[in-house]
């Protein structure tokens, strides 16, 4: 431990700090963990919130949502041509707008968002082909 007197304008604070870079972030217990009688049923699974619309398969051509936010404005509609970096949604997450961009070059097949909606992170906002 290291005390510290730190000024911010006219006015002087006297602080305590602690070095952690010589100790570890997150100690690990020094004590066991007491396991389970085998014949104890195993924990409930935990449920997990998952988007309003089902996740496409791997390769589908679905642009999902970084983040959790709200659509602030759709740049495409179904039928336009894309390009690889063109803008295609506005996300509002944290305070901040996102640009969604095009992965790849193709054509927008549906637009699964409009302007207001609440998204989650992983959720499809455009499908391109």
């Amino acid at each position: 431990m290291k005390r510290l007197r730190i000024t911010v304008g006219n006015k002087s604070y006297d602080v305590t700090v602690e070095d952690l870079s010589e100790t570890e972030a997150y100690p690990v217990p020094t004590r066991p963990i007491p396991s389970q009688p085998s014949d104890a049923a195993p924990p409930a699974a935990i449920a997990r919130q998952t988007p309003t619309k089902a996740q496409p398969p791997a390769g589908s051509g679905a642009v999902t949502s970084p983040m959790a936010g709200a659509i602030r404005s759709i740049l495409v509609k179904p039928g336009d041509a894309v390009e690889r970096g063109q803008g295609m949604v506005i996300l509002e997450a944290m305070k901040m707008e996102n640009q969604i961009t095009a992965p790849v070059a193709g054509t927008v097949k549906s637009v699964d968002v409009a302007e207001g909606d609440s998204v989650a992170e992983g959720q499809t906002l455009v499908v391109l082909e």
